[in-house]
């Protein structure tokens, strides 16, 4: 499979929030081919994005009743943009560095919050308390795919 095709897998699986879903949320999904088109699907909370045989990307819209399959060598780069007026884009609290390394920093927390980071399959990996703006060491944490839960907000990030 080729790398580029490797990074996209990652893309989707943050874009998407795999196992765990938030609430209201939709996504625009750019996909470019190698013939230079584009293909852009808005997705809500109830469609899915999936790779079938690691060789097809399927795109189920429930809502519309449309399944989209598209060979994966046919793609040259698959973009994710979490839309307006999601949940998670009227919270003022921000994480960053995204991807992160070994520290993350979450600023504009209202008052002392539980902070939760969560692996992608669920399993709850360190909880912490946090007030304002805070830097977390997170380099115990192994390579992959995690949300991070304030009260108010839940953000993707990728570990590396």
């Amino acid at each position: 499979m080729k790398s580029s095709i490797k990074r996209g897998l990652l893309l989707i699986a943050i874009c998407l929030g795999m196992l765990i879903p938030l609430a209201a949320q939709s996504t625009q999904v750019v996909v470019m081919m190698n013939d230079g088109s584009e293909q852009t699907f808005a997705m809500s909370e109830a469609d899915r994005m999936y790779f079938e045989d690691n060789e097809t990307l399927v795109i189920e819209m429930l809502a519309i009743k449309n399944v989209v399959r598209i060979n994966l060598d046919d793609i040259r780069k698959i973009i994710c943009h979490e839309m307006e007026g999601t949940a998670e884009n009227e919270s003022q609290v921000g994480i960053s560095p995204n991807p992160v390394h070994d520290v993350l920093l979450i600023r504009n927390l209202s008052g002392k919050q539980t902070v939760s980071i969560y692996a992608i399959d669920g399993r709850l990996m360190k909880t912490f308390e946090a007030n304002g703006d805070q830097a977390i060491d997170i380099a115990e944490l192994p390579v992959g795919l995690y949300l991070v839960k304030t009260q108010s907000s839940t953000h993707k990030i990728i570990k590396l």
